[in-house]
């Protein structure tokens, strides 16, 4: 790509979440001994979406950071492990699922990041298109993390397309601090069961992504895979409870990734698809009306 001056360099130190503060994050972080405003970077009151100003309340956090002290005292081994030696594992390997079975189904959206800084405004935005979308999260004044995820077209493509950060900047360019390639899972938990398996020797539960918990509309999942791994401690021995508090709990997924299976399917998107947009967008504090949900849905496809 030729919209910076740098090439892509090491994975991002920095990982946006985009969601509303006030409706889980905090809560769930203090839950863990820690302390929340530790970890967010920028907080915001709205969102651009295909250029409709929407009221929200979403921010950006240092998940890295946040990991790193959620696992301070733990014994981190990076090596295969024999799971015959153990009574149970915790499958949180993400898109990976490496001890559940396989997905059938599965859909996964491949994504492009980078942490740029530009002199351009980019503002607090998202571009949907390509049964996917693009990003631009604020980090500070003049830094970005921007990228894009599509089920359909090349993420590189589109990014190149938009050319976020050539207006305005000196020489019409930025700078790549750091990059990253990666997948979402987007299936939800409904198509993404079993979340418990015993075979006899050891138990296998799953937790986060690895059982779907992220959004198939908007891709967020940080709070949704934190509050699947509270729910796994609070059904530590009951695998049916956990299964059905966490097809509950998330059961606002199903009728978005029904609407991503007409997408991909080029089905004809009606009114109940733009309520299923509207309703869930509170979860982020997002005021979306009826009409501009219909008119973000056509984009989205």
């Amino acid at each position: 790509m030729d919209l910076f001056d740098q090439a892509p360099g090491t994975r991002c130190g920095l990982s946006p979440c985009a969601w509303g503060t006030s409706r889980g994050f905090p809560e769930l972080v203090q839950g863990s001994g820690l302390d929340p405003q530790k970890y967010l970077i920028k907080h915001f009151g709205y969102v651009v979406m295909d250029e409709y100003w929407i009221e929200a309340d979403l921010a950006t956090v240092n998940k890295p950071r946040l990991i790193r002290d959620l696992r301070r005292g733990a014994d981190i081994k990076d090596s295969l492990i024999n799971p015959a030696e153990y009574d149970r594992i915790i499958d949180a390997t993400g898109i990976s699922r490496v001890f559940l079975p396989a997905i059938q189904d599965d859909m996964i959206l491949p994504c492009v990041q980078w942490r740029i800084r530009t002199n351009t405004r980019l503002d607090n935005r998202i571009k949907l298109g390509g049964i996917g979308f693009a990003w631009s999260f604020p980090l500070s004044r003049n830094e970005y993390h921007v990228g894009c995820g599509s089920l359909l077209s090349d993420p590189n493509r589109i990014m190149e397309e938009l050319a976020w950060v050539r207006k305005g900047t000196s020489k019409g360019k930025g700078k790549i601090i750091c990059s990253c390639a990666g997948h979402v899972r987007l299936t939800g938990p409904y198509q993404s069961r079993p979340f418990v398996i015993d075979n006899g020797t050891f138990e296998i539960w799953g937790v986060g992504e690895a059982i779907g918990c992220v959004a198939p509309l908007a891709g967020d999942g940080i709070v949704a895979g934190m509050r699947s791994a509270q729910m796994l401690m609070e059904h530590w021995n009951d695998p049916e409870g956990y299964t059905q508090a966490i097809l509950k709990t998330f059961q606002w997924m199903k009728p978005e990734r029904n609407v991503i299976d007409k997408l991909k399917m080029s089905k004809r998107l009606r009114m109940n698809d733009a309520w299923v947009l509207r309703k869930n967008s509170r979860r982020m504090g997002m005021k979306v009306g009826l009409r501009e949900a219909r008119i973000l849905l056509d984009h989205l496809g």
